[in-house]
């Protein structure tokens, strides 16, 4: 038989609102000495805190769910120890979905979600998208979205990073060096940040005076084995002297690739990632990429849907801006 909180005042003494005020941290008006008798009782006893029944009186449930594509890609990872940290330090737990860049999947947690009557949830969406099933979906919950262009109705907070500028920094930061023939290697996905990216990269070849060459775009999957196959497959175009890559897992693939080709990096080849990931840092060479504040994106997603959950809802949508870390997969274009 489950303790109850009659039986904890009873062996405490105290009466039964007392212990609900200690329990449940209203206990301003609660001594010291009785508050750590009712706190260390119910340890002793291996009482549980009855949450949903709490949440029925209290409309509230103290849980957020978040969703993202891929854990295994230490970006999103990022994002979410970012909300988790937020999300504790508020006193809420942090429900976790992984939908493998699934639209289904995705959909799928989103009702499970509200099922277990989260107060929120955050969604980095999926790169498989699809509008008619989005725009249907009822989404009962405040909800969070980071960047991307979803459809579901109902969005009440979007924190948005600056993909545009970031690689046109990264654009900027190459042609000084010498660089003139910059191969854009992208992701595969519809969603908005890849499109963003993209007029960031005609932009920063604009402020040099290059030209645009459609040959020097290609798209595969965000991962390390997608991006090594194709350049297996397909090579450079001719001249090329440097590649940005669409994530930081694209530009290791690219790594792999020119070490089994013996190209060097970044004397015959420079490369540049994005995200900043774990993985920026552990290759060889480290890799120049463009950081994203993913933690910080976690961390604001979390503490604006909580704003919006306590009833405070002045802000709707937060920028961030990325910022270019150059480390030693880059360098001057060689002279011979």
């Amino acid at each position: 038989m489950s303790v109850t909180m009659k039986d904890i005042a009873r062996k405490c003494g105290v009466s039964v609102a007392t212990v609900s005020k200690v329990l449940n941290e209203k206990d301003l008006d609660v001594s010291t000495a009785i508050r750590d008798m009712v706190k260390r009782t119910s340890k002793e006893m291996g009482y549980v805190l009855n949450v949903l029944a709490q949440s029925m009186k209290t409309k509230n449930t103290k849980t957020l769910g978040i969703m993202m594509p891929d854990i295994k890609n230490a970006f999103y990872t990022d994002i979410c120890r970012g909300a988790e940290d937020m999300a504790m330090k508020s006193g809420y737990s942090l429900f976790l979905c992984n939908t493998d860049d699934k639209i289904e999947k995705e959909i799928h947690y989103l009702e499970k979600l509200m099922e277990k009557q989260v107060d929120g949830i955050i969604i980095n969406a999926s790169m498989e998208r699809n509008t008619k099933m989005e725009e249907i979906q009822k989404v009962s919950v405040l909800f969070a979205v980071l960047n991307h262009n979803t459809h579901y109705p109902g969005c009440s907070v979007r924190v948005v990073a600056d993909n545009e500028n970031g690689m046109r920094e990264a654009v900027n930061y190459l042609a000084p060096l010498g660089h003139r023939r910059i191969f854009y290697l992208a992701g595969e996905t519809v969603l908005s940040f890849q499109e963003d990216r993209l007029k960031g990269y005609k932009k920063g070849l604009s402020d040099w005076n290059l030209s645009y060459d459609e040959r020097l775009i290609a798209k595969t999957a965000f991962s390390i084995e997608a991006s090594k196959q194709y350049l297996m497959d397909h090579g450079l175009p001719e001249g090329v002297t440097a590649i940005c890559a669409g994530n930081d897992l694209m530009a290791q693939g690219v790594l792999q690739w020119a070490r089994d080709k013996n190209i060097r990096i970044p004397d015959d080849l420079s490369i540049v990632g994005y995200d900043d990931s774990i993985f920026s840092r552990v290759s060889s060479p480290m890799l120049t990429t463009i950081n994203q504040q993913s933690y910080k994106s976690g961390e604001l997603l979390a503490e604006m849907l909580l704003k919006y959950i306590e009833g405070f809802n002045e802000i709707k949508e937060v920028l961030l801006e990325g910022s270019l870390v150059i480390r030693g997969s880059t360098g001057p274009v060689r002279t011979t």
